[in-house]
């Protein structure tokens, strides 16, 4: 349901996040209310979520385990057995329909015992802590799962520091510093969870989940090229030359000694990255943008802003619709690292109302999830490029991460639910489930 004249006043969202927010989080009046805690109540209705899916003809579900859920503070030394237990459940239920579960170790929840005592990701202690955890589900579920992302989008550590690294914005004498220690101890600990699971399981795939801010220069002049590329090398490249190639690139440690950023990069860290590198490259698409010295009108995206690119149309929140900007994407990454992909995210935001059939007749996530589904296919077959499958953001309705809203619907299946947490939480199936239920079988027959 959306209301246009429901009261947001008093919805908590994350970004940035201030010292004054964090306390009014971990204080809250009576009337504060924060979506993410409660979600769409996936843990009472998995079974009726993952017959759904089944009933879609999904062949994957990307999903994410919660580090707290597990560890509590994140540095105990007895894990939750009630939480290890539930997602054996879910990992049965998927079993059950033929689904094969696409699993994010850890998903925007660092534990905040780490953040209070610790300080976040800066510390590299936390990649202990990880490893502890990491270890755990591996072992776990063994049986279960072989597809895992140790972290999503790794890159978030930069663009938004609370959710990538557990970063108090106005909470460092020097943020930038601060940022770029977190992400690279985030790049060890995500070494250590290949170097483990391949241990674990030789049969593990272990990738990476990265938000892709694909964007195209501004003009052709050539100082919006060299702006453009500049730009592509820092938001894009760093993050999966690190992880594909295992070594820093040259363009980034300039950066570091032009900004005077004193990072602390033990031996034993570069050996690591160096010899633990991705099985695939998994990433997020939903938009593309321009970057140019003077990029005139700018327009939302995801964790980051863009230059707005009079060519394309826009969503709702003003994130660009660019189909054949994922083909462009696709060429880019594995022409450079010949590693096979995973679309891992993409999708479009949407303000819906149920009819009062109970239906909800979205052509228009039809139509953008067609095109993009269109370009892909180009990429495999006309481009050459290996995709290990892709998985939608996502084929339920949830709570938005960058506004905390229900209102920004991405789903196929549709949860009765509004910004406040308010409705019957009954699911109902849109017309893109159906056409998505046809394509799946279709494609899985023709394959």
């Amino acid at each position: 349901m959306y209301n246009k004249n429901l009261d947001r006043s008093n919805l908590n969202g994350e970004r940035p996040m201030t010292k004054a927010k964090l306390q009014k989080a971990l204080n809250p009046k009576v009337g504060d209310y924060f979506p993410k805690r409660h979600g769409i109540d996936f843990f009472n209705h998995y079974k009726e979520d993952i017959k759904l899916f089944g009933e879609m003809n999904m062949q994957w579900f990307r999903m994410s385990i919660s580090w707290a859920r597990i560890f509590p503070n994140g540095d105990d030394k007895v894990p939750n057995e009630a939480g290890l237990k539930f997602y054996e459940n879910v990992f049965q239920e998927c079993e059950k329909y033929g689904i094969k579960p696409l699993v994010t170790i850890s998903h925007y929840d660092t534990p905040y015992n780490l953040v209070e005592k610790y300080g976040g990701w800066k510390n590299p202690q936390l990649i202990e802590f990880y490893k502890v955890y990491a270890k755990l589900v591996f072992e776990r579920y063994k049986k279960y799962v072989i597809h895992w992302m140790p972290f999503n989008e790794i890159n978030a550590a930069i663009y938004s520091v609370w959710a990538g690294a557990g970063l108090i914005d106005d909470g460092e004498a020097n943020l930038s510093q601060a940022s770029y220690q977190a992400m690279h101890n985030l790049f060890v600990a995500n070494a250590w969870a290949v170097k483990i699971g391949h241990e674990v399981n030789p049969k593990n795939q272990i990738g990476c989940m990265v938000a892709h801010m694909t964007s195209y220069p501004a003009t052709c002049k050539p100082e919006d090229v060299i702006h453009a590329t500049k730009e592509h090398q820092e938001r894009v490249l760093f993050y999966y030359d690190v992880m594909c190639k295992g070594e820093y690139p040259k363009f980034m440690l300039k950066k570091f000694e032009k900004e005077k950023l004193q990072l602390k990069f033990e031996p034993a860290d570069l050996e690591l990255l160096k010899k633990y590198t991705l099985d695939y490259i998994g990433f997020s698409y939903y938009m593309s943008g321009t970057s140019g010295v003077d990029n005139g009108q700018k327009t939302e995206g995801n964790l980051v802003t863009f230059g707005k690119n009079p060519f394309l149309k826009a969503s709702e929140w003003g994130w660009q619709i660019d189909p054949q900007g994922i083909r462009y994407t696709m060429n880019d990454l594995y022409f450079r690292y010949n590693l096979p992909l995973v679309v891992a995210e993409n999708g479009i935001g949407v303000i819906e109302n149920l009819d009062k059939n109970n239906e909800i007749h979205d052509d228009y996530r039809i139509d953008y999830l067609s095109q993009h589904i269109n370009e892909m296919s180009k990429a495999i077959n006309e481009d050459g490029v290996e995709v290990l499958g892709y998985t939608l953001w996502t084929p339920i309705d949830v709570i938005s991460h960058g506004t905390s809203e229900m209102s920004k619907r991405y789903g196929l299946i549709y949860v009765d639910q509004d910004d406040l947490g308010q409705g019957t939480k009954k699911r109902f199936k849109k017309n893109s489930f159906y056409w998505y239920q046809k394509l799946i079988k279709s494609n899985v027959e023709n394959f």
